[in-house]
């Protein structure tokens, strides 16, 4: 049986490149599967570090990013500024507390607050719902294999938002593969 090679690891320190990935097709994502179905039987228990996370420019900017997408206020300025932190995460899989005005990290090592990363797949998972754009649905697959991979480090609340995203993105890559025409994806196949 094929594994999910992509969410194992300290993936904030041993990040994944994804570079050349070999298509394995439905077997790899029966796996992709079966490792998210997983999370949930993972021994957690992390202390909470959302006041950390709250206090960095980053962080304001991803809730003001999920508010304003929520309401259908995110104007070409704030969805710009959504594809440049995608960019940056694409780029080096890392999230910083705060970026200059050129989107160099401040502080290149304040990337760990993984409440960051889960905000980030949230304003991700509305992103995609709101305009379907692919780079938010791919960004969102990597951001959930780095917080699949350390969700032993979440706290109660947040494995219960994470579990809540796994479902999104199941869902939304199960209609997706609908629609270019592929049979319902199992844990089993």
């Amino acid at each position: 049986m094929m594994k999910y090679p992509y969410a194992v690891g300290d993936l904030l320190e041993q990040r994944n490149t994804y570079f050349y990935s070999r298509y394995e097709g439905r077997a790899f994502l029966a796996a992709w599967c079966r490792q998210r179905a997983g999370v949930a039987a993972l021994p957690g228990g992390g202390a909470p570090d959302e006041a950390a996370a709250r206090s960095r420019p980053t962080d304001r900017l991803l809730d003001d990013l999920r508010v304003e997408i929520s309401a259908r206020l995110a104007d070409a300025g704030g969805r710009q500024t959504l594809d440049r932190l995608v960019q940056r995460f694409e780029v080096s899989k890392r999230l910083h507390g705060e970026y200059s005005a050129d989107w160099r990290p401040v502080d290149p090592a304040d990337y760990h607050t993984l409440e960051r990363y889960l905000c980030f797949g949230e304003v991700l998972e509305l992103a995609w719902t709101t305009w379907a754009a692919l780079p938010y649905l791919n960004a969102l697959l990597k951001c959930l294999d780095t917080l699949t991979a350390l969700a032993g480090r979440l706290d109660v609340g947040q494995r219960v938002r994470l579990e809540s995203l796994i479902g999104r993105e199941e869902m939304h890559v199960a209609a997706l593969a609908k629609r270019v025409g592929l049979k319902e994806i199992r844990h089993d196949d």
